[in-house]
């Protein structure tokens, strides 16, 4: 993708694809567009172009005909795409195989698996003297959130005091969380990694101090993760 180093992390699921479609789409039109303005201007202006009304009114309606198709395709060209992405998102996934609750906290982030009572747990930042090496200060916490790859994962999302944002950049996904309303959303890991994160929206001091850690295994790896909270 031609604008792929100037914008986005290169897309981890179909979900993330699709939204780089779409902007590298919106980019090509704005860069081109702006490209064939200059040169009508620059025309216009170095090439002595005027126009002088000779007293008589000619009827153009086959400027008016060519004007309106250009109208008609640019909307077409500019408005398609988003359409396509709205529907193509409904149609991404179906029920949720694993349901997430994720409550943010100043400053800190929880982590409730609905489908496994009890395994519940708080995400803070690691201390830089805590980080070893390989680690990303400001990025790395105490507890991973850890899912299953190949599998519909519900996100529900919720804030325990002021308003917060769950976002990865990586999978390409940004969920404003607010006290007392609960936002979901489904996604689709089609590979094993560890996607990181912050939260978005400025929540006080320590909102530079809140990341996201998901680290997505295979299922066997998860059902052994799970399990050693139990144990």
């Amino acid at each position: 993708m031609f604008f792929g180093n100037y914008s986005f992390p290169l897309p981890s699921s179909k979900y993330s694809f699709c939204y780089h479609f779409v902007h590298d789409h919106y980019m090509h039109i704005i860069f081109f567009s702006i490209i064939f303005m200059f040169f009508v201007l620059t025309f216009l202006y170095f090439g002595g172009l005027t126009f002088k009304f000779n007293g008589k009114f000619n009827d153009g309606r086959l400027v008016e005909l060519f004007i309106e198709f250009l109208v008609v395709n640019f909307l077409i060209l500019v408005v398609g795409p988003g359409f396509w992405l709205i529907h193509h998102q409904a149609h991404m996934c179906g029920s949720p195989d694993l349901n997430v609750k994720v409550v943010g906290h100043q400053w800190y982030w929880s982590y409730e698996y609905s489908d496994l009572p009890g395994l519940v747990f708080d995400s803070f930042m690691k201390p830089s003297d805590e980080l070893v090496h390989g680690d990303f200060r400001l990025l790395e916490v105490d507890n991973r959130c850890v899912l299953p790859f190949n599998l519909d994962i519900g996100f529900y999302c919720t804030s325990a005091d002021v308003i917060h944002s769950f976002c990865v950049p990586k999978c390409s996904f940004k969920m404003d969380v607010f006290n007392g309303l609960l936002s979901s959303f489904t996604y689709y890991f089609p590979i094993p990694g560890v996607y990181y994160g912050q939260c978005s929206e400025l929540c006080g001091s320590g909102h530079s101090f809140m990341p996201i850690v998901l680290e997505v295994n295979s299922l066997e790896c998860w059902k052994v993760w799970a399990l050693s909270y139990f144990d």
